[in-house]
């Protein structure tokens, strides 16, 4: 097997493994997962499993690495709104929610996760949060405009946008859950957040 060829096998069972993962996080959540459940899926020896990946915790933390990055990309596609930054805010999250209901299971094991290699990612309520959390300072940056441009009242930034995000958290989760609801009710739902949320963080004319 040449090199080339070698390297590209090694990256399928790579993908596999973390695929198998994803799969079995999605049924049994994070703590039902081990490297006996992806061995007997995937009919391979421990051993192989360990060739990849030191434990599993890596296998974790490298699913919610991608499962963030896909997110991040989504919610960094918005451009930047000079003029209107809660409409800016409004495409941030508007993005937020449809990646996030895009791989349901995934997102749900993930966030609902309280190990400290996840909580690493995933946490966004402490103090200062801000200062580590690229997604935090992109909203904190937003928040901040508005109120420099007189949209928002003065607040503090990081506290509202967690406040924000926790309530955009819990309607995903509901969407998640109650996963029949139709694609019309999805879309009434999301507006009707956005437009409570914003009423209670915009200047009053």
């Amino acid at each position: 097997m040449g090199r080339k060829r070698q390297l590209q096998k090694q990256e399928e069972i790579r993908n596999e493994i973390l695929e198998v993962a994803r799969s079995i996080i999605a049924k049994d959540g994070v703590r039902g997962l081990s490297i006996r459940k992806i061995t007997n899926a995937m009919d391979y020896s421990p051993a192989i499993i360990y060739h990849y990946f030191k434990d599993k915790g890596e296998i974790i933390e490298t699913l919610v690495n991608e499962g963030y990055g896909r997110i991040l990309a989504a919610v960094r596609s918005v451009k930047r709104n000079e003029d209107e930054p809660d409409t800016e805010l409004r495409e941030v999250f508007t993005n937020y929610i449809k990646q996030a209901l895009a791989i349901p299971e995934e997102y749900k094991a993930m966030m609902l996760n309280d190990e400290g290699a996840v909580l690493q990612k995933t946490a966004l309520l402490e103090r200062g949060i801000s200062r580590r959390s690229p997604t935090m300072q992109m909203l904190c940056d937003n928040i901040q405009r508005g109120i420099d441009k007189g949209c928002y009242p003065p607040c503090d930034p990081e506290l509202t946008a967690q406040i924000i995000w926790t309530a955009t958290f819990g309607l995903i989760i509901k969407l998640i859950i109650e996963k029949d609801i139709s694609s019309e009710q999805v879309e009434r739902l999301v507006d009707r957040h956005f437009e409570i949320l914003f009423s209670g963080i915009k200047v009053r004319s």
